[in-house]
Order: structure tokens, then sequence, then C-alpha cells
């Protein structure tokens, strides 16, 4: 045998190795987020697309597609459901669209911590609202959904300084398109202008808006202290980001597929976890030494103005069935 002949012969053996390697079908999912790459979200969605092809053995590919590149919220959420777009990372309260009282998980201003709004979303009356959703709009939610939480906590960021209720007095605040959050902002006397998170900046640059409500740690990344250099905590509500992935996708995955990339989001949600609990106290010194301004907002009359919004509301039988009792629920265990 020749030395040609031994070469060409190790050289097939190395490609039919690499071949078999290969996954047998593999495909490609397309993600859709409204972070950019560099925030600690961004960081979290990356690191779930990145255990999703470890362990499903390369099978899987998740490509991110982040700040809203594959469109507004609506239509991500549309493509969701058609199966165009494999998996959208957002809130929750997005399944609104599909069951309204979904809107009150992100009621403002109502839940004490996190805690307590964990055991809300936990409890059989809104597990039922969230099975509905997931029917209705042909998509499975990963996981728990308050697994991974989207912040330490909220804040509004704002031109002029936000320090008592009679701040809001006329605020144009930026909200997405949502009943609930439009209303119990005008509510605390905003002016409420309705802008896509990708048009936030532009819009406070050009004063189409004077604030935002967000995640502490998505003020930095967006850049909007640069437009509104003063940061109230607010509190608003726990957010977590919930994972939503076609359901027709994931259930013509092997159990053991499904397995991974649910062992995925457990794991990219534990990183986001310890991503906030480590870098929290430098995103403030951060901000501050760009030129932001934190301020203290009062907020005792702002949560006593919003109990009698939730008042009002009920008394008119305009909130879900059995959500108040939910709620107080959640604060007694």
């Amino acid at each position: 045998m020749t030395k040609q002949t031994t070469f060409r012969g190790t050289a097939l053996a190395a490609l039919l190795a690499a071949a078999a390697a290969l996954p047998a079908s593999a495909e490609t999912w397309r993600m859709s987020t409204q972070a950019s790459s560099e925030s600690f979200e961004g960081q979290a969605i990356d690191k779930f697309a990145e255990l999703v092809e470890t362990y499903t053995d390369g099978e899987i590919e998740v490509r991110v597609y982040p700040n809203e590149q594959l469109g507004k919220l609506d239509t991500v959420m549309d493509q969701l459901g058609q199966g165009v777009i494999q998996v959208v990372s957002t809130s929750v309260a997005l399944l609104g669209r599909y069951v309204e009282a979904i809107d009150y998980t992100s009621a403002p201003f109502l839940f004490e911590d996190y805690e307590q709004w964990s055991r809300f979303m936990n409890s059989e009356l809104v597990q039922g609202w969230v099975s509905e959703a997931e029917e209705a709009g042909n998509i499975e939610v990963l996981g728990d959904v308050t697994a991974m939480p989207r912040g330490s906590y909220r804040v509004i960021a704002s031109e002029t300084p936000v320090a008592s209720l009679e701040d809001f007095d006329g605020l144009r605040v930026r909200q997405w398109s949502n009943d609930l959050m439009v209303n119990a902002w005008e509510h605390l006397g905003a002016e409420v202008r309705i802008l896509s998170w990708s048009e936030v900046y532009d819009g406070l640059n050009r004063g189409l808006i004077q604030a935002v409500t967000s995640p502490i740690e998505l003020i930095e990344p967006q850049k909007f202290y640069e437009v509104a250099p003063n940061i109230s905590r607010t509190n608003e509500y726990p957010q977590a980001l919930a994972f939503l992935v076609n359901k027709d996708t994931m259930e013509g995955l092997s159990p053991e597929m499904q397995e991974a990339v649910e062992r995925a989001h457990a794991e990219a949600s534990t990183f986001m976890e310890d991503l906030l609990d480590a870098n929290v106290e430098e995103i403030v010194t951060t901000l501050e030494s760009e030129g932001a301004t934190f301020v203290d907002l009062d907020l005792g009359p702002v949560v006593e103005r919003m109990d009698g919004f939730y008042q009002e509301l009920d008394a008119a039988g305009e909130l879900p069935d059995g959500f108040l009792d939910a709620v107080a629920a959640a604060r007694t265990e």
C-alpha cells in the first residue's frame, strides 16, 4: 500500500467520522427579543441559545434577533403562533392578547414583592389563564414563568425629577398598548403615549415623551439616561421574562429534546438571577458616573391612589373573577 493510498484512506475515515458526528436532522429556531445583546437580558437569552445547542448535541440552533429586528411585538406574536418564529422572549403579560385577564399579572403598584407575585403567578387561577392562552395562541410557555426575573426592580427615567405623586400630573409617559397599564397611569395623572420599545430613545430625544418605565438593568444599555437622566425607583410591579415557544415546534420534538430545551431555560434563568444579584449595585454606580441622578420617590401616596383604582374596578365588576382574592392569598402564605 502506498503512502498516498494510506493518506486518502485516513482522510476518508476522518470525513466519515465528522459526518457521523453531525446531527442528522439539525434545525434552526428563530428567536425574537426586545433587548439589546449587551444587556443582562440579552446575555441570558444568548446563554439559553448556547445551552440549547449544547444539550441537544447541535440538533437545534437558536438564532437570536435582538432589538425587535424581526418586528414589533404584535407582529412577532402572530408569527410565533404560525411557526414562522419559533421563540419569543417577552413579558408574560403579552399573553393578554389571548386571555384578557392575564393583563392583571402586571397590575402596577399592587404586589408587595417578587415572592408574593411568584406565588400569585403559580396559583391555580393564573395557571388556568396561561393554559387558555397557550391553546388559543398555539404557543407554550417554557418552565416556571417566574423563573427568570426581568430585573432587580422597576424605575421611571424622566427628563425632570419624579419625587412625588404630584410629579406624575401631565407627565408624558411611554407605555405599551395595554388598557390596564394606560388606565392605571392615567389614574395617577400621567399623559400616556404608546410607543414600541425600540422607539423609546427617539421619543425621549424628540420630546414625544418625557419618561419611560423600565427594569433598572435596561436603562444603561438602552442609553435612556442620556435623554432622561432622572431615575426614580417605583417597584411598579414584579416582572419575569417569559420564553414563549411555538407549540407545534415544541410538540414535534422527542421527549429527550424537549427536556434539553427545558433544561437550557432553567439554567439560563439561574444565570440571569446571578447576573442581577452580582451587578445591581454596580449599575447604580455606573449610571451615576454617566450623569444620571437617582431621585427618592415617595411611594406611599402612589400605592394609596392605586388601591382606590383597584377598588373602583372591583366594585364595577371589571376585575377578573377571583383576582383580588388570589392576590391576597399570595400575600398571606
